[in-house]
């Protein structure tokens, strides 16, 4: 839910209107992290992603923890000669008091006093902790030494960001950390991991997390 907005810059000096859509990343305090374009003018976009990086969402909430999210917002750029009746400023999409709420930016302000309402998508992927991930773990395959790296004593832990579909697969993992011949093993041992479909509000959704492997020679 949507907690502080800021709208876009005014279009009407150059005529220009549309629709701009954008994939946002919120963090787990609600602050915006990250800003994609997906579609629209590129005369648009940047003030649609310059408004949008400001804004604030409230916390959302899974399981009672904070999760970190991804989105897609529209942002609409009519171009009017008046400002809209009800609306103080004549902020743009805003809808006029009134009318249905999906004809404005994001869903539309309802009156000129009322909170702004964006229409925001189900996340598309949520990130978890370490013993959600663990938790949903079905099958397991532990990483290979590598010839190389035990010639060379190579020890140490490999840390890989991955994401997990909405079937329980793996379908990437990149390293974010670790020695060079030990990445190439935990990268190929995750990608044969399989999890239980983690649900959202009853409907499979793609989680992502980090994954560390230690590498020690003693044993091996």
């Amino acid at each position: 839910m949507l907690n502080e907005k800021v709208d876009p810059p005014s279009a009407k000096s150059a005529k220009v209107q549309g629709t701009v859509v954008l994939k946002v990343e919120i963090g787990k305090t609600g602050l915006v992290e990250d800003v994609t374009l997906v579609s629209g003018d590129p005369l648009l976009a940047p003030a649609a992603t310059q408004a949008v990086r400001k804004w604030k969402y409230k916390p959302y909430m899974l399981n009672g923890a904070p999760v970190a999210f991804e989105t897609t917002v529209r942002v609409k750029f009519p171009v009017d000669e008046e400002p809209p009746p009800g609306i103080e400023g004549g902020v743009l999409g805003a809808v006029p008091a009134g009318m249905p709420s999906d004809q404005g930016v994001i869903g539309g302000i309802l009156t000129s006093t009322s909170p702004p309402t964006p229409h925001i998508a189900p996340p598309s992927r949520v990130l978890v902790s370490a013993a959600v991930f663990q938790a949903h773990l079905i099958s397991s395959v532990p990483p290979r030494y590598p010839l190389e790296a035990k010639a060379q004593g190579t020890e140490g832990s490999v840390v890989l960001h991955v994401i997990v579909g909405e079937d329980g697969r793996v379908t990437k993992a990149e390293a974010v950390s670790g020695p060079a011949l030990l990445i190439p093993p935990a990268i190929e041992a995750v990608r044969q991991w399989r999890f239980k479909p983690y649900l959202l509000n009853q409907k499979p959704i793609e989680i992502e997390t980090n994954v560390k492997f230690d590498f020690a020679l003693r044993g091996h």
